[in-house]
């Protein structure tokens, strides 16, 4: 593999432009506001960028229903929360590196959608989408989460045009909408669109390990409405949410403990679990001002994780059933049940396939950089299980290192992203060959 000196070379001396790119497509808030998100400036901001290696005829921007059949698809989730997704002015970008002929085709896949910032004030630095570096990090929001593994892709693309390799199989690099907030259309579009691409090297953070597997989950709302006008009448009956909420809460608390005891697939370490998490229980308002009488309604919204073994209809029903017991006195009580829906879809755990010739080329490609290998279990959800599930697409996540993924001062590590890079080109450069 001669092409080692070559593409450490090349890294090396681009390394200001890849930086500054990153930096720049941060400062671009591409935030995803559901029903709807904010990727159009992103995408073109990076569909320019690609357009100085990329052949027009092979960089194409589409939106979801430009995509036949994509609305009919069985993974196809139309709403969130009951809110129809709007996917009008929200293009996906992908680019193409075309080879010569009879060899298997790659593609390093990311998504340019970020969580919000919720108007918070940074601590390294206050702007949440400063793209500013400190002490070796990349910071901003969608750092790690995951514009720096987006853009590594279409990196490679450009290091494969820089250097004059040519291959027999195609090379594709995309940047997908609407992946947070268990999103995945974007992806499955992209899937549609592109259905007989061999393997994908999906760039969500993993710390430079080869995740093999992800766990899946889903987010939930329990919701409590009492009959009655609320207030504080002397007269009146007064049915309060709040109680049932906090029984509610502290049940989902006692199935987190239940879900610590489920023990880890092999992929995995050892102490990984999944989890069950709180994200927020709301009644009667958020401050003094509005405090001022026994409310009628309220709801948590809470996460549930599950490992891949586990379906969609296993996971909910283990947990329907064990809140039934849990709150069967409040069913059989005067006080309003709670009601229990998903606000996403459920996102399938994926596992792959560790025979798939592109795991060696992954582990070559490690080798011949001098990096430590590890595959293993990622644990998180992500879009991954819409590859094999919409498309011949097996898939790999392997991305950078970083911190604070939704959070406050979230980052990512410079050098881990130039590492990926390498590795995707190298890996390119062999399984395509």
């Amino acid at each position: 593999m001669g092409f080692v000196d070559d593409v450490n070379r090349w890294v090396e001396s681009g390394r200001e432009e890849i930086l500054h790119t990153i930096s720049s497509l941060i400062r671009i808030r591409t935030e995803n506001l559901p029903p709807g998100g904010n990727e159009k400036p992103g995408q073109e901001f990076l569909h320019e960028s690609a357009a100085r290696f990329v052949a027009a005829k092979d960089l194409e921007m589409f939106e979801v229903d430009d995509v036949p059949g994509v609305r009919a698809h069985p993974l196809f989730f139309p709403t969130i929360e009951g809110r129809e997704r709007i996917y009008a002015g929200r293009p996906l970008l992908v680019a193409r590196r075309p080879g010569k002929g009879g060899g298997r085709s790659l593609v390093f896949s990311g998504h340019m959608d970020t969580m919000p910032s919720y108007g918070k004030t940074w601590t390294v630095f206050p702007d949440p989408f400063s793209g500013e570096i400190r002490d070796g990090r990349l910071y901003g929001r969608g750092a790690i989460d995951m514009k720096a593994g987006t853009a590594s892709g279409f990196f490679a693309l450009k290091c494969l045009h820089d250097l004059g390799i040519e291959l027999k199989g195609d090379v594709y690099a995309e940047s997908v909408v609407d992946e947070e907030n268990g999103g995945a259309n974007g992806t499955l579009a992209a899937r549609l669109r592109h259905p007989d691409i061999d393997f994908a090297i999906l760039a969500e953070p993993s710390e430079l390990a080869v995740g093999i597997e992800t766990i899946g989950g889903t987010d939930w709302r329990a919701t409590v409405v009492e009959k009655g006008a609320g207030g504080i009448g002397a007269d009146m009956t007064h049915a309060n949410p709040i109680p049932t909420l906090s029984r509610v809460a502290l049940a989902l608390e006692k199935y987190d403990r239940r879900l610590a005891a489920v023990p880890p697939p092999p992929a995995f370490d050892r102490d990984m679990r999944v989890r069950l998490l709180i994200y927020q229980l709301a009644s009667g308002g958020s401050t003094y001002a509005e405090s001022g009488a026994v409310p009628t309604t309220g709801h948590l919204y809470f996460w549930q994780e599950t490992f891949a073994d586990r379906s969609a209809a296993e996971a909910t029903r283990d947990l329907v059933d064990f809140l039934e017991e849990e709150l069967k006195e409040i069913r059989n009580g005067s006080a309003a049940a709670p009601d229990f829906q998903p606000v996403i879809r459920f996102l399938e755990g994926h596992r792959t396939d560790r025979y798939h010739p592109a795991l060696t080329c992954i582990r070559n490609a490690y080798a011949r950089l001098g990096l430590s290998h590890d595959e293993r279990g990622i644990p998180f959800a992500t879009d991954a299980f819409t590859f094999r599930k919409a498309s011949r697409t097996e898939v790999a996540v392997v991305g950078p290192r970083g911190g604070n993924p939704h959070g406050i001062d979230e980052y990512v590590d410079v050098e881990s992203v130039l590492s990926l890079i390498r590795i995707m080109v190298l890996t390119a450069v062999e399984y395509c060959a």
